[in-house]
């Protein structure tokens, strides 16, 4: 059973071996590029995915309340992003990600928002299919080259 871990000196040395499929290289950043940005940034939330003592992903959310100040006008108000979301090569296909997405509204909640966001990479092999099937749709709006996509957080 997968479980969420803080990252830790503990469990670094796994957690930056990450590696996401070669034909992944693009989509998401390095599990290194995570964890040194998230260590510096405002209102973030960063968890490794662990099957036993194998990290298998990595998930980095952004409470985008209304003192972030990061947050842009146009950005939906009382909204989680959704920044990373990594699983290993070799863990994927095997439900990492859904466990992640479940994990990351849970967040949500219990952070008390309501709007959940993320962006992808527009090419045909990003992960839009995927977040689609957690009820994001693209707004339309383009952030850094990368489609936005936007939905409700789902009830427990």
């Amino acid at each position: 059973m997968p479980e969420l871990q803080e990252v830790a000196y503990e469990n670094l040395s796994a957690i930056l071996a990450l590696r996401v499929k070669d034909t992944q290289q693009g989509l998401v950043a390095s599990a290194e590029r995570t964890v040194a940005q998230t260590a510096y940034a405002p209102f973030t939330w960063t968890r490794a995915i662990f099957e036993g003592r194998k990290a298998v992903g990595l998930i980095a959310l952004v409470d985008m309340r209304p003192d972030h100040p990061e947050v842009e006008p146009e950005d939906p108000p009382d909204a989680v992003y959704l920044w990373r979301l990594m699983v290993d090569a070799a863990a994927q296909g095997k439900g990492y990600g859904r466990f992640a997405m479940q994990a990351a509204f849970a967040q949500a909640r219990t952070w008390g928002r309501g709007t959940f966001c993320t962006s992808v990479v527009p090419r045909d092999d990003s992960a839009l299919v995927f977040y689609e099937r957690f009820g994001l749709r693209p707004t339309g709006r383009i952030i850094d080259g990368e489609l936005f996509l936007q939905g409700p957080v789902p009830a427990d």
